[in-house]
């Protein structure tokens, strides 16, 4: 009898004796059964992923505040009225986070109307990004212009727009400093992260400022810091790993990381046998994920995923499993989709479907049923 058969009549048999014992309620486990699946935070620095969650940077909880300031260059001078600009974030990000956070964080953005002339050539600030005091020096310089008719006494981050006609501003990242002498100082205000535009806002969209404020909470960029193969790790799963992703949404561990998911909604499990609903991501409430500790700071992760909200473009729904490890720092895979298996150029293949089964390690995960919003996974630990 072939292994491929095999597996099939044990799918079959698990189907029959597990799939009614699954619901969906939250699994009731005590704290101390969690406490190993919370991988612990060990990559030392403002962005790195694990509990607890990076503090000193911009909150996930509440309302954030985001001044937005517009500026341009003697250069390359501004051609188009800021309100055009402004649209191109408002209100697609206010949006992605009111629906990836379930409504447990609220952006404000604050937009300051006017272009603000900055005193070096644009190519003075392309070249600055990519050097820390030199970018807070980009960004201070447009506080400091606003400051007389802009009120920063309560904001938490600070947005600048550069006149997107400027190509010497190739990119645009984020500013984060854990240090209090080495922030973005305005009214008595100390702020510890700022997030600079560039030339790529205008193919990326407005879903780009989404993916750099991750890194305003912390989150590590999730593609591959190399000249080939960027996408191996998630592909087009998860915004941290490209801007144009199919299915944008934050992972299960990052959104319990930021505090989204609570900890009755992940399913810690260790050892033996055991039948799980997963409720898909982009719906609210529900278990949102089986974790499986695998050592100390990694961990086999399966969620959900359906073609919703802002994940409606993915090529594939079904269950989506990867690898947390929280000791590998951004651009060397803290999370990897199912390694070891051809996951398809851009990870489309990815989500398991009814009758799958995947094996890492000692984990054997097999889907019992798809449902519309749900996923009934069987999680093996030998």
């Amino acid at each position: 009898m072939n292994k491929q058969l095999i597996n099939f009549i044990m799918l079959a048999f698990l189907i029959a004796s597990c799939v009614t014992q699954a619901t969906k309620t939250s699994y009731q486990q005590n704290p101390l059964e969690k406490a190993n699946c919370k991988l612990p935070r060990v990559v030392e620095g403002s962005i790195a992923l694990g509990f607890p969650k990076v503090e000193d940077l911009a909150p996930s909880i509440g309302v954030l505040n985001m001044m937005v300031l517009f500026v341009d260059f003697d250069d390359v001078p501004a051609t188009k009225l800021v309100d055009s600009i402004f649209a191109i974030i408002n209100p697609i990000v206010p949006n992605f986070f009111e629906e990836i956070s379930y409504g447990r964080m609220e952006l404000n953005l604050n937009p300051h109307m006017e272009w603000l002339r900055l005193s070096k050539p644009s190519a003075h600030y392309g070249a600055g990004i990519y050097k820390g005091q030199s970018h807070l020096d980009f960004i201070q310089e447009a506080v400091d212009l606003a400051n007389d008719k802009v009120d920063f006494s309560e904001t938490h981050t600070v947005l600048v727009i550069s006149n997107p006609e400027a190509k010497a501003i190739a990119l645009g990242p984020t500013f984060k400093s854990r240090d209090p002498d080495y922030h973005i100082k305005a009214d008595g205000a100390s702020i510890s992260t700022g997030i600079t535009s560039g030339y790529d806002l205008n193919y990326w969209g407005g879903i780009w400022l989404a993916h750099e404020m991750g890194h305003t909470f912390g989150l590590p960029d999730l593609y591959h810091f190399g000249n080939e193969k960027w996408n191996k790790y998630v592909g087009t799963m998860g915004l941290m790993g490209v801007c144009d992703a199919k299915a944008p949404g934050y992972f299960a561990f990052e959104r319990w990381v930021l505090g989204w998911i609570d900890d009755d909604q992940i399913y810690c499990h260790e050892s033996g046998e055991v039948t799980v609903e997963i409720e898909a991501i982009e719906k609210t409430g529900g278990t949102k994920a089986v974790v499986v500790s695998i050592d100390s700071t990694t961990a086999l992760v399966v969620e959900s995923r359906r073609k919703l909200g802002f994940d409606k473009h993915m090529p594939k729904e079904g269950a989506l499993v990867y690898v947390v490890n929280t000791a590998l720092p951004g651009g060397s895979g803290p999370i990897q989709i199912k390694p070891g298996v051809d996951n398809g150029k851009m990870m489309e293949d990815a989500p398991m479907l009814e009758g799958d089964i995947y094996s890492y390690e000692n984990v054997l995960i097999s889907v019992l049923k798809s449902n519309a919003d749900s996923d009934i996974v069987h999680i093996k630990v030998n």
